[in-house]
């Protein structure tokens, strides 16, 4: 899991940082639950906020917050 935070960081610092976890992974809906238990561990970690999620859409759209832009820095 640690990779594939790594990945949503540095993609959401990329697109000025909001972003969808899901396209940031490059997944599709078949992993769409790992894909928001990871959004979910990085708003508990309090490096993003968890603005949008829709199953049928495959998107769990995320923000960056101040913490979460200084561990994206880092990776």
């Amino acid at each position: 899991m640690e990779a594939d935070h790594k990945n949503v960081l540095r993609f959401l610092l990329a697109r000025g940082g909001t972003g969808n976890v899901m396209e940031a992974l490059h997944w599709g809906a078949d992993l769409f639950d790992k894909g928001f238990a990871i959004a979910n561990y990085m708003q508990n970690c309090d490096w993003v906020k968890l603005l949008y999620s829709n199953y049928n859409q495959n998107l769990i759209v995320v923000e960056l917050t101040l913490p979460g832009k200084a561990e994206g820095r880092k990776v």
